[in-house]
């Protein structure tokens, strides 16, 4: 059987070497280390060593600092408007693909309506691409079909 103050003892014991360890280890370095870094020497600086460049490095020193061009932007405009009919523009967002952000860019471009929307062309739709920089976007979404569609609801309701 173990004696509870018996394993106390042993516990103080080893706590007490492992500090006494610790300071001894610490006062033999600094005295067989004081010497060191007292001696000025003048040294040649040291070259840098070799590191390979990575990929990225690479390719980024090889491009030029121009950004791309963007392409033209499409000079046929849809119709807008300078402010919603009757104060009151419609809820883009009900077309699938219109979101928040991309509600509020078609308003500061004039378009408040969806059939607005329902009327583009094929270059109506090449300018407000353009515009969003969401190439193919609403030829994808079918933003024009679901506007159509939307104003058939509304007109018949």
């Amino acid at each position: 059987m173990t004696n509870p103050a018996h394993i106390a003892e042993t516990a103080v014991l080893l706590l007490a070497a492992y500090l006494l360890g610790c300071v001894l280890g610490y006062a033999a370095r600094r005295i067989l280390h004081a010497g060191r870094g007292t001696r000025q020497v003048a040294a040649a600086p040291l070259p840098e060593p070799y590191r390979p460049r990575s990929t990225a490095a690479r390719l980024a020193a090889s491009v030029d600092d121009e950004p791309p061009a963007r392409p033209p932007i499409p000079s046929a405009r849809p119709v807008t408007l300078s402010a919603p009919r009757g104060g009151r523009a419609d809820n883009l967002k009900q077309i699938k693909g219109i979101g928040p952000k991309i509600e509020a860019s078609l308003y500061a471009m004039g378009i408040f309506h969806i059939d607005q929307i329902a009327g583009w062309s094929k270059a109506d739709m090449a300018w407000v691409e353009a515009q969003l920089t969401f190439k193919g976007r609403i030829r994808r979404e079918n933003w024009v079909e679901q506007a159509a569609d939307l104003c058939k609801l509304k007109a018949s309701a």
